[in-house]
């Protein structure tokens, strides 16, 4: 204090007034030198105590920031219909109809420990609208704004919905493969779609798909596996078999990119049981030329007049993929979740596609306009996947290596058999139809 700055003075005027040794002088100074550390030090420490004190009342008497959660009635009321379809790609009775499945999986459990946590729970209408708004393209940053949740909050609720829309009976994916009556309500849909209801007994339409990814990294034990050399990307193949509706009703995400098509069908448990005669025999599906031709699986042949025919059925497939990926934003984009969470996504994005053709919901016209990029936010404008005019996704099917090892190891799983082909083939010239001559 002031008595200990006395004595120091007191000891400058003694050292500059007496007639001090060196050895004395040297003595004093250091003396002195070392009052004036100790005396800088004292005041230092106690500014951080009169700061600490202050800091510790700002905090007794200031109250805790709550988040304002976004009302969902007054946000339906401003965003509009036109708006909210395309924010989330269905209209509000579909949208109330779909959380009607998964409401009791997707509620707050403990309402309480919410609100005291960050002010009130977010309730499961801003879920589902929060995880529409991401797989549709949207962008974590901006949506967790919209409706003022945390980023933990934001994630914690995007998969909790996927999950419970995965997980809902209801959007089960399972080719009817003993449900012979379901099997023929799909075969007369497929008959009916054929010219002159010329093809009989197909019951699916097959082909691969090649969605992009970011480099799994460490998550897997060799990354390389899923790059694509053809594409030089990395990505996911899914195989997938739809209906004459567009609906998939199988589908498989376990092979890596550079498997062929007919080795990635091959290997999944529905085609042991195709080889194994489990179809009945008088229905198949149809595929490309990456897959072998047996009695349960009809590809292209040398009849081009048949090859039409074929074509206007196969090509379901390829528009599935094409309406999937150009509704679901998410998948314009390589995924950048955690690898293990990525076919849980393009799993919700299936159900959800299959939602959407059960309820007749056609796709935005501006989301298939032939554009280079889609604003699918404001200002933000995105590289939409290529479309032919047909609706059939260009880039992603794609998806056949040409390379002999892979062509080989596929083709050698399964005994081709051509004799069904060579049936359907008779019934077209028998019934004097032909392709349409080409436009000129």
């Amino acid at each position: 204090g002031r008595a200990y700055t006395s004595h120091l003075l007191m000891g400058m005027k003694h050292l500059l007034d007496s007639d001090c040794s060196s050895g004395e002088e040297e003595e004093l100074e250091n003396a002195i030198i070392a009052g004036v550390k100790r005396q800088r030090l004292m005041c230092l420490a106690a500014v951080a105590i009169f700061l600490e004190e202050e800091e510790n009342q700002s905090r007794e008497y200031s109250p805790k920031k709550m988040p304002t959660r976004t009302n969902w009635d007054e946000h339906v009321t401003q965003v509009g219909a036109t708006v909210f379809k395309k924010m989330y790609r269905i209209d509000k009775d579909n949208f109330k109809l779909l959380l009607s499945y998964i409401r009791d999986k997707i509620t707050t459990v403990n309402v309480e420990m919410a609100r005291l946590s960050s002010g009130s729970e977010v309730c499961p209408e801003v879920r589902l609208a929060m995880t529409l708004r991401y797989l549709a393209g949207g962008s974590m940053w901006d949506i967790r704004l919209i409706f003022d949740v945390s980023h933990d909050e934001f994630y914690r609720s995007v998969w909790r919905v996927v999950d419970a829309i995965n997980n809902y009976e209801g959007f089960k994916v399972v080719f009817p493969i003993d449900d012979v009556e379901k099997l023929s309500e799909i075969e007369s849909v497929f008959r009916s779609k054929s010219s002159h209801e010329m093809i009989t007994g197909c019951v699916g339409a097959i082909d691969g798909c090649l969605l992009w990814q970011k480099n799994p990294g460490i998550a897997v034990h060799n990354p390389n596996r899923y790059y694509c050399a053809r594409k030089e990307k990395h990505a996911l193949l899914l195989m997938a078999i739809v209906d004459a509706d567009r609906r998939i009703i199988f589908y498989d995400i376990s092979c890596t990119p550079s498997t062929h098509d007919s080795l990635a069908w091959d290997s999944t448990p529905l085609a042991q049981r195709f080889a194994a005669g489990d179809l009945c025999e008088r229905f198949f599906i149809f595929g490309d030329n990456a897959f072998v031709c047996t009695r349960s699986m009809i590809t292209p042949g040398n009849d081009s007049d048949f090859n039409y025919f074929l074509s206007e059925l196969r090509v379901n497939s390829e528009c599935a993929f094409g309406e999937m990926i150009r509704r679901w934003g998410i998948l314009w984009r390589p995924l950048e979740m955690h690898f293990l969470r990525r076919a849980h996504v393009i799993a919700c994005c299936i159900r959800l596609h299959n939602f959407c053709v059960d309820r007749r919901l056609l796709i935005e016209e501006e989301l298939m306009a032939d554009e280079d990029e889609i604003e699918i936010q404001p200002g933000r404008r995105v590289r939409a996947p290529r479309v032919n005019r047909d609706g059939q996704i260009v880039e992603n099917v794609q998806t056949n290596c040409t390379c002999i090892t892979c062509i080989g190891s596929g083709r050698d799983r399964a005994v081709p058999d051509k004799s069904r082909r060579k049936e359907l083939e008779a019934v077209v010239r028998n019934s004097g139809y032909c392709r349409p001559l080409p436009r000129r």
